[in-house]
């Protein structure tokens, strides 16, 4: 091997695992990013556990999202597309998750709020996110979420937009093509 495919060679390598160490850095620099700006939208990951309902005047509407990562065998989707909602008050609504293949699948969804800033004071009392779903072989699940928005929520925000994105966690789960399978 000649002096200049070596020196190419050693490039390509180093350039490699700086890439694959980039990518594997990437989510614990993007946290510490959000934390730093305050960008992101997240909210809360653990149930909210005192609540002190106090109904305000003041009317917003919420937006319901939801998509499936990576080609997921699932259908997810917000019972309610939008809901006008009381600031101070608690309210109910539902998303439903169907597991299209023929075997026990888990899942989890990841939250987030738009506008990102006032993510904060939109406050999940219980949510299916908290924890990891089951969902057997062609099974629809009805899964719940209650919420309050708090009373702090800034005075221009007239809409929120709440986003789930679910994801296939089967592997993580420590299930492998044993499942058992429906037919």
């Amino acid at each position: 091997m000649n002096k200049n495919m070596k020196k190419t060679y050693y490039l390509l390598t180093i350039f490699t695992v700086f890439m694959f160490s980039f990518s594997y850095m990437l989510v614990p620099l993007y946290d510490i990013f959000c934390e730093v700006t305050g960008l992101n939208g997240k909210t809360n990951q653990t149930k909210v556990s005192v609540i002190n309902e106090q109904p305000t005047e003041r009317f917003v509407k919420i937006k319901f999202t939801s998509t499936v990562a990576n080609s997921a065998p699932f259908i997810f989707e917000p019972v309610n597309k939008e809901m006008n909602v009381q600031v101070g008050k608690i309210y109910t609504t539902f998303y439903t998750l169907t597991n299209n293949s023929n075997k026990i699948k888990y899942a989890t969804a990841s939250p987030s709020v738009v506008p990102s800033q006032d993510a904060e004071f939109f406050k999940k009392i219980e949510c299916f996110c908290f924890s990891q779903q089951e969902i057997n072989a062609f099974e629809t699940k009805e899964l719940p979420l209650q919420f309050i928005i708090n009373n702090e929520l800034r005075n221009e925000t007239k809409t929120l937009v709440l986003s789930y994105t679910m994801f296939n966690t089967t592997e993580q789960a420590g299930l492998n093509s044993e499942n058992k399978i429906y037919e």
